[in-house]
């Protein structure tokens, strides 16, 4: 198994520095040939669907003597649907059966704008309005964290964090939990460095995981999801430094987030990249390397959530300004 890294939660655990990202990965042997090359971090969440697929595999390594249940590193997130604080308990006992475990590692909220809950018990399906958007409702994500932070004392979970929340709303969760959020996870890539927030997380000991490291290449070009980011790995900039080291620019993308302190958790179903991906230790950028990455950043996110709905970007607890701002889409209330 090829040496690793881990980053030093404030819990005291170690959290694996690269982790197997799960969003739309239902293949299970994606997952064993992740953990034959020495992935111990998986991450998923309620809403992918694929926890129980997970727990499959992972229960099945553990029969095989292939991996302990301590030697993984297991995220989950809690849906939007169940942000409500009489689903939380509810909705991460689902989890835990369906993954198959006594204990969830880390627990995220997954976004902080809620939705309604008239569907919940028919799994993950989001209600909608008659536009096809997401039907919303008005749960502050403090009283959501109330009750993650009961299911750190009962020890379902180890740590909970956040997921796609902006800067204040970070800072008004940490200013007021009674347990400190332990990771943020967010779309960070050398297009997207967020570098002032990355900042502000790691003075308040908040650990940080990148989605979408490489500019999620995979990811379909559609008005719901972004833009895809391609052509992030055709940067001319990048490939000299990846030719300069004998690595892929993927594989410097990565190397420079975790130089950053920053755990990376890219996706893939394809076993060799997936085994491309881990190799990211035999190696190390240089001060120069790291300012060449620096002058790749377009401010350009390539998840722009456009699912939500325009109506939705209206939401009080929608985090992201910069879609917002742009949106000329005013009568929130048509159809509610």
């Amino acid at each position: 198994m090829a040496t690793t890294g881990s980053v030093r939660l404030h819990t005291g655990q170690r959290m694996p520095t690269v982790g197997l990202g799960t969003w739309m990965l239902t293949d299970g042997e994606a997952l064993k040939a992740a953990i034959d090359v020495g992935y111990r971090h998986i991450d998923t969440a309620q809403y992918y669907q694929n926890e129980d697929r997970i727990g499959e595999v992972l229960e099945q390594q553990i029969k095989d003597g292939k991996i302990m249940r301590e030697e993984m590193f297991i995220t989950t997130k809690l849906t939007p649907m169940g942000m409500a604080p009489e689903h939380v308990r509810k909705e991460t006992e689902k989890s835990l059966k369906r993954l198959k475990t006594s204990y969830i590692d880390l627990y995220l909220i997954h976004f902080p704008v809620a939705h309604s809950d008239e569907l919940l018990e028919k799994g993950v399906a989001t209600p909608l309005y008659k536009d096809g958007t997401p039907k919303t409702v008005f749960i502050d994500p403090l009283d959501t964290w109330r009750e993650m932070e009961k299911l750190v004392d009962d020890g379902l979970v180890k740590a909970i964090g956040l997921s796609n929340f902006s800067l204040k709303q970070v800072e008004r969760i940490y200013s007021l939990a009674r347990i400190k959020p332990a990771n943020l996870q967010m779309e960070i890539h050398a297009w997207f460095p967020q570098y002032d927030f990355v900042d502000f997380c790691t003075k308040r000991g908040i650990s940080i995981t990148a989605y979408a490291p490489i500019g999620s290449p995979g990811k379909p070009e559609m008005p719901g999801l972004g833009p895809s980011g391609k052509a992030l790995l055709e940067e001319p900039a990048l490939k000299e430094v990846a030719s300069k080291h004998g690595k892929t620019p993927a594989h410097v993308l990565l190397r420079n987030l975790i130089q950053r302190g920053i755990i990376v958790i890219p996706k893939s179903s394809n076993p060799e990249r997936i085994r491309l991906n881990f190799e990211v230790f035999d190696f190390e950028l240089t001060d120069e390397d790291m300012d060449v990455i620096k002058g790749l950043n377009k401010e350009k996110r390539l998840f722009t959530f456009g699912a939500v709905g325009e109506r939705n970007f209206h939401h009080p607890f929608f985090p992201f300004p910069e879609i917002k701002d742009s949106c000329d889409f005013q009568d929130v209330n048509k159809d509610l």
